[in-house]
């Protein structure tokens, strides 16, 4: 390991020559501005990758114990060092062992004697490709990322509309709070849901115990959302609903379903109420419609936004049609 200062930020090179006097020339050459290490040959070269990864790798062809090719096709076939710049220095310089080493997979190939500011010119290119490709390959994830959210968001929202439009035809409270669940148990969610009236539970588990009956009378506030933990509980005036399972450790997908739920069981609290006073089943659909549609619209925008979703605002759509549908029923 080269003792000369360098920052500590500097860019780490990990040289790998069996011959002494070539490792003390490339760590004179380039310790002043790069982090060195040193390594005596190929297993010591995958041993210090191992435990430390190297921004780039000189690496020399001819060595015992294990030839430089080896340990190139060695680094390259991991997915996690495969990313690693490998420039061969080599006195190997007839043009079949070059290709041979740009097959094994290197990044490039220098041969001995070097001229130094070609070697410079080459390590400095070799670190900006690498740089280029990571944030070529971290636009890729986030683009990935940001599509697969579009497709989780038209999932859940095509959910919410299929339980809005079910719900229609439920003549009882039982099929209601059964579909309830069901709807619940494709979101991946695992819920309590009380009837505030009759004080009757739903529950995936079956039975609902004691503490979990006590706890959501005691925090029943109507119109509140109350988090705790890992725990969501919805009130409104008919229907309380505990979450057990929310995804707390994924803000983004967190606040979404809290959103969706929540305009979940308002409409379950809505449907409760029209069971309840008889009303006319058509005048609930007709005033349900609205809502419906607006869901699907939204679906379809979020499906055409590709790279450009933007979540706050299918946010703000979303309450917008809460808010438009909860002024019908005042």
């Amino acid at each position: 390991m080269s003792t000369k200062p360098v920052e500590a930020s500097a860019q780490h090179i990990l040289v790998v020559d069996d011959q002494p006097e070539n490792l003390r020339s490339l760590d004179q050459i380039l310790s002043y501005s790069y982090q060195v290490s040193l390594a005596a040959n190929g297993q010591a070269c995958l041993e210090q990758v191992a435990q430390s990864t190297p921004d780039l790798i000189l690496l020399d062809v001819d060595m015992p114990l294990m030839d430089g090719l080896t340990v190139c096709r060695r680094i390259k076939a991991d997915p996690a060092t495969s990313m690693i710049p490998i420039v061969f220095v080599s006195a190997l310089s007839r043009l079949s062992e070059r290709l041979a080493g740009y097959q094994a997979g290197a990044d490039d190939y220098v041969t001995k004697p070097y001229d130094v500011d070609e070697l410079l010119a080459k390590i400095r290119i070799a670190l900006n490709n690498r740089h280029d490709l990571e944030a070529a390959r971290e636009r890729a994830l986030l683009a990935q990322e940001e599509m697969e959210a579009s497709l989780a968001a038209c999932i859940e929202l095509n959910l919410l509309a299929d339980f809005i439009d079910n719900s229609l035809d439920c003549d009882d409270l039982r099929t209601l709070g059964e579909g309830l669940l069901e709807t619940f148990d494709r979101f991946g969610l695992r819920v309590i849901v009380r009837l505030v009236e009759s004080g009757h539970y739903f529950s995936h588990a079956g039975e609902v115990g004691m503490l979990d009956q006590e706890m959501m009378e005691s925090l029943y506030d109507n119109g509140k959302i109350i988090d705790f933990g890992h725990r969501s509980l919805f009130n409104t005036e008919s229907v309380s609903v505990l979450v057990r399972n929310m995804p707390v450790h994924d803000q983004t997908r967190y606040q979404r379903w809290r959103d969706n739920l929540k305009l979940l069981v308002e409409v379950v609290n809505s449907r409760i109420f029209s069971l309840q006073q008889q009303g006319n089943r058509q005048k609930e659909r007709e005033r349900l419609q609205p809502l419906i549609a607006g869901i699907h619209q939204l679906i379809e925008k979020l499906q055409h936004s590709g790279d450009d979703l933007n979540w706050d605002q299918a946010c703000h759509d979303l309450n917008r049609l809460r808010m438009a549908w909860e002024s019908q029923r005042a």
